[in-house]
């Protein structure tokens, strides 16, 4: 068990993450950018979605489709989301190969946790799976360890 050293709860062995409170259960060497500084919170309507890697500012525009799945490609498993995190470190940051699911409805974007291993955390709030959530301009998506922040261009 590992416990937390933000509220104390033990976690079974192998998370990345605290299951109460989303704080890293390992020591990162990455620097974050200070998520305090962003604009006003609005929906995400009529522009295009991008996701930006909080490590490296990459921007990643999200596919104009209904749904959109993020994860890891598994092509032994034939698994190939639509968005592969692998490229960014997807595997070692604890990303499921199918980690989320971003659902695109009247100009409206909503994020699901797909039973991933190592959760999803929406502003730091972990989501329960298969249950969608609206994000909003300006959020902090985290999959495993790996994080984002949602924006308009």
């Amino acid at each position: 068990m590992i416990k937390c050293n933000e509220c104390g709860t033990e976690n079974i062995d192998g998370l990345l993450f605290c299951e109460n409170c989303g704080s890293e259960l390992v020591e990162s060497d990455i620097v974050e950018e200070n998520l305090e500084e962003q604009q006003n919170i609005m929906p995400l309507t009529g522009a295009e979605a991008k996701l930006i890697l909080l490590k490296t500012g990459e921007e990643i525009s999200l596919p104009d489709k209904e749904e959109i799945i993020i994860g890891r490609e598994d092509p032994v498993g034939a698994i190939f989301p639509d968005i592969d995190t692998t490229i960014y470190g997807g595997e070692e940051e604890g990303v499921s190969r199918k980690h989320v699911k971003i659902s695109h409805v009247d100009d409206e974007y909503f994020v699901e946790d797909l039973n991933s291993v190592n959760s999803t955390f929406l502003n730091k709030s972990k989501l329960e799976p298969e249950s969608p959530v609206q994000l909003n301009n300006g959020d902090e998506l985290m999959l495993g360890r790996l994080k984002f922040n949602v924006t308009l261009s």
